[in-house]
């Protein structure tokens, strides 16, 4: 199966109601985390959860939490939603969210996983998953973490196998990602640096056990990648009437949802940092989004790059 990464500020409520309006090939789709303020939920992330929001077949919320009683707390809202499932993020590697001891600061010390865990198994009974880290700091810091979750009844843990103060630069470490395949006793899905066919055929073939697989940035620079990926292929003018549509649905949603158009427009700026990647001519593209004005403003631009520029040969 192929999951849709939760990526903040990118694959939001919006994004992903379009997008599996448009595409049938991601088969679930994890919702950006939410996390608690002042003892209650954030507010702009209630949007999100909102069973109205999330129609279009298997969604899973996402929670950032730090200790036992953020975790009752979120996964009650989340009960009281109708959800069956949730996911923890104990991967999240910005220092914003870390150095207030939740995301990977957690992998440091593997104990405090433990009564959050317990917590939520003692409370609730639904599906739980893991998203996690390398580490911290320390690849070597998964092998521990690994050994306090084969303790509890997962259903999967979602392995990025970078550290977080790597961020999304450098490599993935292949030796981590392997020993949580060897050492975990609940399913692994893989997650990183997943760009195109071929990456995916070069990581099933080095991880041959694995057989779920989420996808994130790759998704955003080429929407068509999950179905690349099954098999299906595109025409170039099928490619071009798609991505047209998406876009069309993306802007009228937006400004639905915004409260003024000046909103709509700096989120479509946003949207567009990763889907002028679909042509090959992407700089200059964005380049002229990012001046734009106004929506009317973008719509041209994005008319002129669907009608004129070249999409980029993928494989």
């Amino acid at each position: 199966m192929i999951y849709l990464a939760p990526i903040q500020g990118f694959t939001d409520y919006i994004y992903r109601k379009v997008y599996a309006g448009i595409f049938s090939s991601v088969d679930a789709y994890f919702i950006p985390y939410v996390t608690v303020q002042n003892e209650q939920i954030v507010r702009k992330y209630e949007r999100e959860i909102l069973p109205g929001n999330n129609l279009y077949g298997r969604a899973v919320p996402q929670i950032l939490v730090r200790d036992a009683q953020e975790t009752e707390l979120l996964s009650s809202i989340l009960k009281n939603y109708g959800y069956a499932e949730v996911n923890l993020n104990i991967g999240c590697p910005y220092p914003m969210v870390t150095n207030r001891g939740r995301g990977s600061a957690l992998l440091q010390n593997p104990e405090s996983l433990k009564p959050i865990l317990d917590t939520f198994f003692e409370q609730f009974k639904l599906k739980l998953s893991v998203k996690l880290r390398a580490g911290l700091n320390d690849p070597g810091e998964i092998e521990q973490v690994i050994s306090v979750l084969n303790d509890y009844p997962l259903s999967e843990i979602i392995v990025h196998a970078r550290v977080a103060k790597q961020l999304y630069k450098g490599t993935i470490n292949e030796a981590a990602f392997q020993v949580a395949l060897e050492r975990s006793e609940h399913p692994v899905v893989y997650n990183g640096d997943i760009f195109s066919v071929n990456d995916f055929q070069r990581r099933s073939e080095q991880f041959s056990a694995v057989s779920d697989w989420m996808l994130g940035r790759g998704v955003l620079m080429n929407v068509f990648l999950p179905a690349e990926i099954k098999g299906w292929r595109f025409t170039d003018a099928e490619k071009r009437f798609t991505l047209q549509h998406f876009h069309a649905g993306i802007v009228e949603a937006y400004l639905q949802a915004a409260d003024n158009p000046g909103n709509a427009l700096n989120k479509l700026k946003q949207f567009w940092i990763y889907f002028s990647q679909h042509f090959d001519d992407h700089a200059r593209i964005f380049k002229k989004i990012k001046k734009s004005k106004s929506i009317t403003d973008v719509q041209r631009e994005a008319m002129l790059a669907f009608r004129d520029a070249t999409l980029k040969q993928t494989c």
